[in-house]
Parts: C-alpha cells; sequence; structure tokens
C-alpha cells in the first residue's frame, strides 16, 4: 500500500498511525533478538541495533517535545501548508545513505539494554500522544522549524518526515536481524 503523504492527509492521527505502525514492529524484534544482537556493532562499522533504537528515541523526544514551544512562538516560524514540497523526493533522499551527520541531539551515547529501550521508546511514544491530542492539521501548518536535511518544515510536514525517518530505521533493522514476519 502507497504511503499517503501530508498533501493526503487529513488528521495527524494518520501520522501517528504510521509511527505506531512502526513502533510495534520495532518493539517486536527488540522482544526476538538477543542481548548479544541489540549490542552487536555491524561489521564495516554504524552503529549497534541499540544505538539505532536510542536514535529513535532522541528523534521522537525531541521533535515532539519543541511543538508545544514551536506552537507558542517560542521558537520557530510562521510556516503554511507548503503544498509545493517534493514528498517523493524527501522520502527517496530519507532512504537511501547520503553521508548526512546527525545533529549531535539525536546522536546515540549509550548502550542501553532491553527494558531500558522499551522504557524510553514508551516515553517518547506517550510524549507524542499527549502533545498531539486535540491538535488539528491546521495547528500543525500554521507553524514550522529548521530541519537539518530538508530546511523549513511545517510541524505536520516535520511529524511526517520522522514517522518515515523511523520507518526506514526499522526497514534497515529487519534487513539486518533476518526479520520477515509481516506487522
Amino acid at each position: 500500500m502507497k504511503k499517503k503523504t501530508p498533501t493526503e492527509m487529513a488528521h495527524p492521527d494518520e501520522i501517528v498511525e504510521i509511527w505506531q505502525t512502526n513502533r510495534k514492529q520495532i518493539l517486536e524484534i527488540l522482544d526476538s533478538i538477543s542481548d548479544e544482537d541489540l549490542l552487536k556493532e555491524p561489521e564495516g562499522g554504524g552503529w549497534s541495533i541499540s544505538e539505532v533504537l536510542e536514535h529513535i528515541y532522541l528523534s521522537q523526544w525531541n521533535i515532539v517535545r519543541s511543538v508545544p514551544v514551536v506552537l507558542n512562538k517560542k521558537f520557530g516560524m510562521d510556516t503554511d501548508e507548503q503544498p509545493d514540497l517534493d514528498y517523493r523526493k524527501m522520502a527517496i533522499g530519507l532512504s537511501r545513505p547520503s553521508g548526512f551527520k546527525n545533529p549531535e541531539v539525536v546522536a546515540p551515547l549509550n548502550k542501553f539494554k532491553k527494558d531500558e529501550l522499551k522504557a524510553l521508546l514508551e516515553k517518547s511514544e506517550k510524549k507524542m500522544l499527549d502533545v498531539l491530542k486535540n491538535k488539528t492539521k491546521e495547528d500543525l501548518t500554521k507553524r514550522g522549524m529548521e530541519h537539518p536535511a530538508f530546511g523549513t518544515l511545517n510541524l505536520f510536514n516535520y511529524l511526517w518526515v520522522m514517522s518515515l525517518h523511523e520507518g526506514l530505521h526499522l526497514y534497515a533493522i529487519k534487513k539486518r536481524v533476518g526479520f520477515t514476519k509481516e506487522g
């Protein structure tokens, strides 16, 4: 099934649904792998699965913490629906290794164990649900902030990008562990 772009979505709940579907699968994988596989660094370098999951937590936590601050005009800028964004190109850009350097605020610092990662992922998901409760698409398109790779995005688009970001990490983790169960 083709994923909707923000212009095809009517409500933030549609983005939340993408995020929760990805998160459910991430937690299933987390439950299915050994502690050794969780902490093992891939051959050729890169992050362990633990570090990838910490990065996912930090990415979600930081965006959802920013939403109220941006909406209250303490940070960010006024925006509009941004109908001219090339969503297809953005999705392709997210799906390919680009050498893009992650901001330090979302770089993993620890090698967490399963229970710690589950707690962090639940914490960021709960924060997302709390922050987006009673928000409309219109609320989230009026204000935005700079995305480190895509420039100025309204909050609705930013959240969509971040849900894809998590999905792409999920896909990479599935390939790495040979996880083929459909979820």
